[in-house]
């Protein structure tokens, strides 16, 4: 009989297929290092998992990107390119900043917890750049001080980014649909405290944990932008 007519035995693993070799480009690869991360998430992204999900060797994608480090900053700027850009003709400037402020923050968390990469990170791809200039058009249309724009841009920018992570962190650690026990675990916690030391945590035990994530996030972006207002000229135009 010949060698290939001999079954394998029963206990030995079957052999995978080798992956399909794809045409390969820089949209390819950004497109795979995209599917990887929202499928197993930021830690499991490497080259060489980029590269076998191609079919190809992990030598053949620097031709397109010269570290791990430019396929995450091409990566998350496109990402960022998901985001609607705002609209500086806008009738209400505050609602929409806070749409924007929402939708970025929606677009991230759709990502897993890629938006690591943009922490302690200043993006400057093409889709990041549009999306600062037409804020940016926004917020000086509004006649805010460009010193405060700047400064703004950049704070929205980490409550954005910081409340993305948590999200992230949260669902890694499997949370989503064991909130409720941990945070009244929390309140449980904090209203048996010493009430002579701890008098005001022990008093708003059951507000600390009070509120949806949204609205916990309107609540900061209310608090933002309603400070940002009070520097907003009505005239419009910059300084």
């Amino acid at each position: 009989m010949p060698a290939a007519a001999i079954p394998a035995p029963p206990w030995r693993a079957p052999k995978k297929a080798p992956a399909a070799r794809q045409p390969l480009s820089a949209e390819a690869v950004l497109s795979t290092a995209l599917r990887l991360v929202d499928r197993d998430g930021l830690d499991a992204l490497s080259m060489r998992r980029v590269a076998q999900e191609l079919g190809t060797g992990a030598a053949s994608l620097y031709a397109y990107f010269a570290n791990k480090d430019e396929l995450l900053e091409q990566l998350l700027d496109r990402v960022v390119g998901e985001i609607p850009l705002p609209r500086a003709d806008a009738p209400d400037w505050k609602a929409e900043v806070k749409r924007a402020c929402f939708a970025s923050r929606n677009v991230f968390r759709s990502h897993r917890d890629l938006v690591r990469v943009a922490r302690a990170n200043i993006p400057t791809g093409l889709n990041s750049l549009r999306y600062a200039e037409a804020l940016l058009a926004l917020l000086r249309g509004a006649g805010i001080p460009d010193r405060i724009c700047a400064w703004a841009m950049d704070q929205m920018s980490m409550v954005i980014i910081a409340d993305a992570v948590e999200q992230s962190i949260h669902e890694e650690l499997g949370r989503r649909t064991e909130a409720e026990p941990y945070l009244n675990q929390v309140r449980d916690y904090l209203a048996a405290l010493p009430a002579d030391e701890f008098p005001n945590l022990v008093a708003l035990a059951p507000t600390m944990i009070e509120g949806s994530g949204d609205e916990r996030f309107q609540f900061a972006l209310d608090l933002m932008i309603d400070g940002l207002a009070t520097y907003a000229r009505p005239s419009g135009g910059a300084a």
